[in-house]
C-alpha cells in the first residue's frame, strides 16, 4: 500500500513539472518582458528609405556615400523591385526579404554621365547593396529606421518616410494635368486674395500621342504636392491623385502628388 501511495505522489510531481507555466492572478498568461514579431515590423514598400548615415566595418564614414540635404539617396521597394535614386543614375533590380535577410539581385542602371561625385556615389551604393544583407528595424511606426549590414561589414542606416499611399490610405490614379501660366483668384475661407492654379486634364493614346483636349480650364483649390509653380510658365505634369481616407476638416479629400514634369513652355502658350 505504501508503495502505491509513493508511486501516485511521484506521478503527480512529474505531471506538475510538465504542465504549462502558471498564469498571473488576473488570469493572463505570463509573457516575456520584451517580444518582437514580424507583424510589428514596417512594410518595406510602405516607406521611402532615405540614407541617413553610412559607415564601414571599422565605424568610419563612407565618404562616397555622403549626400547633401538637397539630394537624398533613396531606396524605394516596389512590387518585388528595388529602385535607387539620388545619385547620377537610377538603379533598379529584384529583391526579396525574409527572416531579417534582404536579398538584392544584380542591379541595372540608366547610363547618364554626371560629375565624378555622383558617379562615385552610384558605384559605391551599387557595390554595397549586393547579395544578402542583414536587415534590422528600429524607431516609431511613423518614422522607422532601417539598418542594413552589408557583406563587408558596412552599416547603412535609412530613415523611413511614408509613401503617399501610406499617408493617404489609397492607391493613386495617374493623371496628366496642364497647368496654365497664370494663376487665378479664387475663394478660400481662411486666406484672402487666394490664388489658385488653373488646370485642365490632358489625355494620351496608347502610342503616347496627345488626344484633343476636352477639359475646360478650372481652378484647382489645393496645391500639387512637390510642384512649384513659376508665373508665366505653362507646364504639363504627370500626377498621382489620391483619395484621402481621413482628411482634416479643412482639407480636400482629393490629393495631387507630382510624379513627373512632362513639358514646360516659358512663352505661356
Amino acid at each position: 500500500m505504501k508503495h502505491n501511495i509513493l508511486l501516485v505522489a511521484v506521478c503527480a510531481a512529474l505531471l506538475q513539472a510538465c504542465a504549462p507555466a502558471s498564469t498571473s492572478h488576473e488570469g493572463t498568461p505570463s509573457m516575456p518582458a520584451t517580444t518582437s514579431s514580424a507583424a510589428t515590423q514596417p512594410e518595406l514598400s510602405a516607406y521611402y528609405w532615405n540614407l541617413a548615415s553610412a559607415s564601414d566595418a571599422a565605424g568610419k564614414p563612407i565618404a562616397a556615400l555622403a549626400t547633401s540635404n538637397e539630394r537624398k539617396l533613396r531606396l524605394n521597394f516596389g512590387d518585388q523591385r528595388l529602385n535607387i535614386s539620388g545619385g547620377c543614375n537610377k538603379q533598379f533590380g529584384g529583391y526579396s526579404y525574409q527572416n531579417g535577410v534582404l536579398k538584392v539581385q544584380q542591379l541595372a542602371s540608366t547610363m547618364m554621365a554626371c560629375d565624378k561625385r555622383l558617379m562615385d556615389l552610384d558605384a559605391e551604393i551599387g557595390r554595397q547593396l549586393k547579395g544578402d544583407l542583414r536587415a534590422a528595424f528600429s524607431g516609431e511606426t511613423h518614422a522607422p529606421v532601417l539598418q542594413l549590414t552589408t557583406q563587408d561589414g558596412s552599416v547603412l542606416k535609412f530613415q523611413g518616410e511614408p509613401t503617399p499611399e501610406t499617408r493617404y490610405g489609397s492607391k493613386g490614379e495617374t493623371k496628366f494635368l496642364e497647368v496654365a501660366a497664370k494663376t487665378v483668384k479664387c475663394s478660400h475661407p481662411l486666406i484672402p486674395n487666394y490664388q489658385c492654379l488653373q488646370v485642365r486634364e490632358r489625355r494620351y493614346d496608347d502610342a503616347g500621342l496627345q488626344l484633343p483636349t476636352q477639359d475646360n480650364w478650372h481652378p484647382l483649390y489645393q496645391s500639387i504636392e512637390g510642384y512649384e509653380h513659376r508665373d508665366g510658365v505653362r507646364t504639363v505634369v504627370r500626377v498621382k491623385q489620391y483619395e484621402w481616407k481621413n482628411p482634416p476638416a479643412d482639407a480636400s479629400s482629393q490629393v495631387y502628388v507630382l510624379d513627373l514634369v512632362v513639358e514646360q513652355d516659358a512663352s505661356g502658350k
